[in-house]
């Protein structure tokens, strides 16, 4: 892996598809988090050659969601494609903050953010562990704010995007 390549904003695009909607063509707002994490884990893969399930059989360690938080700022909709970037946004050594953002891929307004808290767990003895020095060192690299929670809340976050987006539109 070529350390000048590591992207802290990877991106990806999903297709909305009819299974995962509501009667009116929206995206059902339980299934926002289904294409958050498909997303976050074939970025993990594909941008820093990290599989979580390879790590899981051979580390016996994993993350699971701890917390969830969404907005919801616009729908997505039946066949429409969207964009998905996501980021590491804070570290602990036995927790991560993702942020991930979908957005209209051909406008790129945001349809949603979310801030999911995952805690890494001993999958063995199911309980919290801490992160191996290697898994520190590129969530070193990688993560928007580094190591240590972040003071800002997630509905200021919110807001920072909108206003962003209000500047931009």
């Amino acid at each position: 892996m070529n350390e000048t390549a590591l992207v802290k904003h990877p991106e990806s695009t999903a297709l909305i598809r009819f299974e995962d909607c509501d009667p009116f063509g929206h995206l059902n707002n339980g299934r926002y988090t289904d294409y958050f994490l498909n997303a976050r884990e074939d970025q993990l893969r594909d941008n820093y050659n990290l599989d979580i399930y390879r790590h899981m059989q051979t580390a016996g360690k994993a993350w699971v969601v701890a917390t969830n938080q969404m907005a919801y700022l616009r729908e997505a909709k039946l066949m429409e494609t969207v964009t998905i970037r996501t980021c590491l946004r804070w570290f602990t050594d036995t927790d991560l903050l993702m942020e991930a953002i979908m957005l209209d891929k051909r406008t790129e307004k945001i349809k949603s953010v979310a801030w999911m808290r995952f805690s890494y767990i001993d999958v063995k003895q199911g309980k919290k562990t801490q992160h191996e020095d290697h898994l520190m060192e590129l969530f070193g690299k990688v993560a928007v704010l580094g190591e240590g929670k972040d003071p800002m809340m997630f509905e200021e976050r919110v807001l920072e995007l909108r206003q962003a987006a209000a500047v931009v539109s």
